[in-house]
């Protein structure tokens, strides 16, 4: 399917979703709330500082492991691409290799990327040059040089502090203080250490 749709199409259509992303995405954002839940449930029995700043050592430490397992599953995803060839791929049903194999040489010729009448061997060379040129940058056109997006750093975000700054917004208003002062302390919550 890769090398029809690469011989076919240019590589700004290549569209590539890492699962793993999902993954750590999900992971964050159930570990800010049950964090945020940790917190609010030990400021209830524990009033020791230092207690405090030591889960929130171990929280953010797992946040960066998750991040760091991420980063690395990138690098092993470019370093499979940039070292691609079809012969180490594998195949469902091993017995296709061959038809596989016929299809890519003749795709590669169609489209004019090797001379009519070439090798096998030397079209399936130019089909692994294709997907190790066009392919690891593609996958890092796509991810950038951040492992999120700034709206999913933004819902990231708003689980770790959000609730807790509208907690205090409403609180404010509450208290009979003006609006612009309650999203002045909204803005500001995440920010501020109670």
């Amino acid at each position: 399917e890769m090398a029809s749709f690469l011989t076919l199409h240019p590589v700004s259509d290549v569209t590539i979703l890492p699962v793993f992303q999902a993954v750590v995405f999900s992971s964050g954002l159930c570990l800010c709330y049950i964090y945020n839940l940790s917190v609010a449930v030990l400021r209830m029995f524990v009033d020791n500082r230092f207690v405090m700043y030591v889960f929130s050592l171990s929280a953010t430490m797992s946040c960066a492991h998750m991040v760091r397992m991420w980063a690395r599953d990138k690098e092993a995803i470019n370093m499979r691409l940039s070292n691609f060839t079809v012969t180490n791929c594998l195949c469902f049903n091993e017995s296709d290799r061959p038809v596989v194999y016929h299809n890519i040489t003749a795709l590669m010729m169609a489209s004019k990327v090797v001379p009519n009448g070439t090798d096998k061997e030397v079209a399936l060379s130019a089909f692994d040059a294709l997907v190790r040129r066009d392919l690891p940058s593609a996958f890092v056109s796509v991810q950038g040089p951040c492992a999120f997006t700034y709206t999913q750093l933004l819902m990231i975000g708003l689980a770790a502090d959000g609730v807790k700054a509208l907690d205090q917004m409403s609180s404010y208003i509450a208290q009979g203080r003006s609006a612009q002062s309650a999203l002045a302390r909204f803005f500001c919550s995440c920010s501020l250490d109670d």
